[in-house]
C-alpha cells in the first residue's frame, strides 16, 4: 500500500511536475469523478512503463486535484473543452497553483519579484533554503523551474539562468479565474484584485487587466465597471456556478439532483401489492378522491423516517 501525502507535505515539498500527463487525462475525469476511480484509470492509461510508477504518478495527479475525495470537475471539463492550447495552459496554471501551496509560494515570493534580466539559479536555492532547511532544496527548484517553463513562466536563456516571463491571459481563462476565485456575486476593487496572492502569482502584467475586465463585460460575466477618481472598481454578474457554466457550456456536467425520497402505496385493490415510487409522482398517483388536505398530508408522511435508508413504512391510505 502506497503513503499518502500529508498536507505538510504539500507545503514544503514538491516533486514530479506530471503537467502533460494531467492535460492529456484530466478530461477523463469527467467520467471518474471519484479521486481513487480516476486513480485507477491513470494506472491503466498513463505511459509510463513500470506499474508502481504508473501508481506514483497517478496518485500524485488524483490528490492534487481532488477535494474530500471528489474531482475538480470545472477544470476537467475547461481541459475538455479548450485542450491544451494557451487557455487550458493558463487554467491548468491557476488551479496547479492551487493544488500545490510550496510551489504557489515561489510563484509568489520569488518569481513574481525577479527583475526582467532574470537572476542565476542560486537565487532559487538560496530563497528555498531559507523554507526548507536546506532539505530538498535541490530537488524542489527543478520541479518548479519545469513546471514554470511547461506552464509559460519562466525562459531558460542559458544553464541554470532564469527569466521571468509576464504572459497577459487569454480572455476565456480570465474568464475561468473570476468564476473560481469570486463563488458568489460581489464587488471588487481592481488594487484588491490586483495584490491577491493567486493573482500576483500568475505574473500578469497590472496594465492589462482592465482590458481583460472590459471583455469580462462584454461577456456577462461582469455586469459593471466603474472608475471613481482613484477607486476602481467591478461587479461580477450571479454566481461563480452560474458564471462557469457560461464559459464552459456542455462541457460542464450539469448538477446532480437529489432523488426524490420514495414512498409505499399499498393498493385497495391487492392487500399485497406494495409499489415503491418518488413522492411526487405518487402524490398524482393518488385517487381523487384520497386528495383531501388531511389525506394528502397522511400520504407525504408515509416514509418513517426512523427506519433506515431506503427502508419505509407502508401505510394503507383510504379512498373516501
Amino acid at each position: 500500500m502506497s503513503r499518502s501525502v500529508t498536507q505538510r507535505e504539500r507545503r514544503t515539498y514538491f516533486n514530479n511536475p506530471l503537467v502533460e500527463e494531467s492535460l492529456r487525462h484530466l478530461p477523463a475525469a469527467l467520467n471518474h469523478p471519484r479521486s481513487t476511480d480516476f486513480r485507477d484509470y491513470l494506472v491503466q492509461h498513463l505511459h509510463h512503463n513500470s506499474h508502481s510508477t504508473r501508481l506514483k504518478a497517478a496518485e500524485y495527479i488524483s490528490i492534487r486535484f481532488a477535494k474530500d475525495g471528489a474531482i475538480n470537475l470545472a477544470l476537467a471539463a475547461a481541459i475538455k473543452k479548450f485542450g491544451d492550447s494557451p487557455i487550458g495552459r493558463e487554467i491548468f496554471y491557476f488551479e496547479f497553483l492551487q493544488a500545490i501551496p510550496m510551489l504557489q509560494e515561489i510563484a509568489i515570493r520569488w518569481l513574481a519579484e525577479l527583475p526582467p534580466a532574470g537572476v542565476p539559479r542560486s537565487s532559487l536555492i538560496s530563497f528555498l533554503d531559507t523554507r526548507l532547511g536546506g532539505r530538498s532544496s535541490d530537488k524542489v527548484a527543478s520541479s518548479a523551474v519545469q513546471a514554470f517553463k511547461l506552464l509559460g513562466r519562466v525562459r531558460v536563456p542559458k544553464p541554470a539562468f532564469y527569466i521571468p516571463v509576464r504572459p497577459v491571459p487569454p480572455p476565456e481563462a480570465f474568464l475561468y479565474i473570476l468564476a473560481r476565485h469570486y463563488p458568489e456575486p460581489t464587488m471588487v476593487r481592481l488594487e484588491t484584485f490586483a495584490g491577491e496572492n493567486i493573482i500576483r502569482a500568475m505574473l500578469w502584467p497590472s496594465a492589462c487587466i482592465p482590458g481583460l475586465l472590459k471583455a469580462a463585460e462584454s461577456a456577462g460575466h461582469v455586469s459593471k465597471i466603474s472608475q471613481l477618481d482613484q477607486y476602481h472598481q467591478f461587479t461580477l454578474s450571479g454566481t461563480g456556478e452560474e458564471r462557469m457554466r457560461l464559459l464552459l457550456g456542455d462541457a460542464l456536467p450539469a448538477p446532480k439532483r437529489p432523488p426524490e425520497p420514495l414512498v409505499t402505496i399499498l393498493r385497495e385493490s391487492d392487500s399485497h401489492a406494495t409499489e415503491f415510487v418518488p413522492a411526487n409522482v405518487a402524490e398524482e398517483s393518488l385517487p381523487m378522491a384520497a386528495q383531501s388536505a388531511d389525506q394528502l398530508n397522511l400520504f407525504k408522511g408515509s416514509v418513517d423516517q426512523s427506519t433506515r435508508p431506503g427502508k419505509a413504512k407502508r401505510r394503507k391510505i383510504h379512498a373516501s
